[in-house]
């Protein structure tokens, strides 16, 4: 799930001070972040973030044992604030239908126009990270941490399946979210990404008894 960076710390439950240990892997992700941004996720490597973070390579190896590492911690890192904000902004969280559509949406809008999310998901980076996300559980976690409240919400007013699995369910959203940023579905237009997730996405989630199903926007396109 692309992400965008953010100043602003996610509300997700975190130490009130952090040690060294935290603040040297901060750093390190974010003297990754920088050369993902200069080099691109593919060419980056563990010498160039020593040397942007200005420590040895066996410091970079000890917090993070493989180039993939690195690229992990930024994504969760990005996905952390990202997701938060997402489900802030919300129009209407009491609406499954709509909400999933609007955060699987609003990630892919998040590529464009951030140097490291275009860098991650170029054409040359994209089959690295959707491997890493597909892969990675903490990435899973992380979506997950965020948007389990709202599954929860949505799963106990009837909204979702009752037998779906909730973190399974986080980790389909996102995997969707990745999906979408490859062709063909990249290059379709807004309206046709919106019908895709309505098809293949919120049908597979929503029961028809849990919400007007289909939504009226998907008969209007049928009819």
């Amino acid at each position: 799930m692309p992400a965008a960076e953010s100043t602003t710390p996610p509300t997700a439950p975190q130490a009130t001070t952090k040690g060294p240990d935290d603040e040297t892997r901060q750093r390190l992700v974010e003297a990754t972040t920088r050369c993902i941004a200069a080099r691109g996720s593919v060419r980056m490597t563990v010498a160039d973030v020593a040397v942007e973070a200005g420590v040895a390579r066996s410091t970079v190896y000890r917090y993070f044992p493989t180039r993939d590492d690195l690229l992990l911690g930024v994504l969760v890192s990005r996905i952390d604030a990202s997701v938060d904000r997402q489900v802030a902004a919300l129009g209407d969280p009491d609406d499954a239908v709509g909400s999933i559509a609007e955060l699987v949406l609003g990630s892919i809008e998040l590529v464009g126009g951030d140097p490291v999310n275009e860098a991650l998901f170029s054409a040359e980076g994209r089959w690295v990270v959707t491997a890493l996300e597909f892969g990675a559980e903490p990435v899973v976690d992380a979506v997950y941490r965020h948007l389990r409240p709202l599954l929860e919400r949505w799963q106990a007013d009837g909204q979702l399946h009752p037998d779906l699995d909730l973190r399974e369910t986080a980790r389909w959203i996102n995997a969707v979210s990745n999906l979408m940023l490859s062709p063909p579905l990249a290059q379709r237009s807004a309206a046709a990404k919106r019908l895709f997730l309505d098809h293949y996405l919120l049908r597979a989630l929503v029961p028809a008894g849990g919400a007007e199903w289909p939504p009226s926007r998907i008969r209007s396109r049928e009819s």
